[in-house]
């Protein structure tokens, strides 16, 4: 049953195609809401065509003209904008010697670029639209602290999570809020080469005191109330979602669930 969180309101979700970020597109509209949704794969965005509730979008949010195009759309179809969700990223492996720049600076473009085109797109209609604009960012606990072999992906989420603050503190006195949401193993398509993977899937499970990956809907869940305005006191937080996992020093592994 809904609760009308989100009745009358507007969005803007990147990376909408699939996993957090369609999750978090079918909660926005559950709660009563419209959706620009936007993403790289006409495949993927498909499910969201039939719905008058989502207007589909497919682009590379590493355009300027992608993003002031979404920021048109919500305005022309649905009268305005009230909340952002810049969910959209790539992964990133490889040894740091090895690695060619490439990959790295199409992690930096995607990951880290994109949100600033996405924050200088939505901000001036969101002024304009009023009632407590609100811009939730999909980081990742790999912001705040190093993997093996994922030096790109760890240096791009650590500079969203700190464009995230200093946006905040800066769009804070025009009534505008920027948070970020840090999941950690999430059961999405982004890591289902560590989900098939049992030695993985099983290594990351047991550094999480809840001892099991989290999902896309319980992480949409945090996004959807992070953009509602029940969290209107809530600006420049860094929300782990990620079973606790980040709680622990490291050192010795939670125990078993019993």
């Amino acid at each position: 049953m809904s609760s009308g969180l989100h009745k009358g309101r507007v969005a803007i979700v990147t990376g909408a195609g699939s996993g957090i970020g369609r999750s978090t597109t079918e909660r926005f509209i559950s709660e009563g809401g419209s959706v620009v949704a936007v993403d790289k794969d006409t495949d993927s965005i498909g499910w969201a065509e039939s719905d008058d509730r989502i207007f589909p979008i497919v682009g590379d949010v590493t355009d300027s003209e992608l993003n002031d195009h979404a920021v048109r759309k919500a305005k022309e179809i649905y009268g305005g904008l009230h909340a952002a969700v810049f969910n959209a990223g790539v992964p990133a492996r490889g040894d740091i010697l090895e690695s060619d720049m490439k990959i790295f600076d199409n992690t930096i473009a995607v990951n880290v670029r994109a949100v600033v085109l996405g924050l200088k797109a939505v901000v001036p209609e969101l002024l304009r639209t009023g009632n407590d604009g609100s811009i939730a960012v999909t980081a990742s606990t790999s912001g705040l602290r190093g993997d093996p072999e994922m030096w790109a992906y760890n240096t791009s989420k650590a500079a969203v999570i700190n464009l995230v603050r200093a946006t905040a503190v800066d769009l804070g006195p025009r009534g505008i809020r920027v948070n970020a949401v840090c999941p950690g193993p999430t059961e999405t398509g982004m890591t289902e080469r560590a989900m098939n993977d049992i030695e993985s899937y099983e290594s990351l499970r047991r550094r999480m005191p809840l001892q099991r990956w989290g999902t896309s809907d319980e992480i949409a869940s945090v996004i959807s109330f992070l953009i509602s305005t029940q969290a209107s006191i809530v600006t420049g937080a860094i929300v782990t979602a990620d079973g606790g996992m980040s709680a622990n020093a490291g050192q010795f592994l939670p125990k078993e669930k019993p």
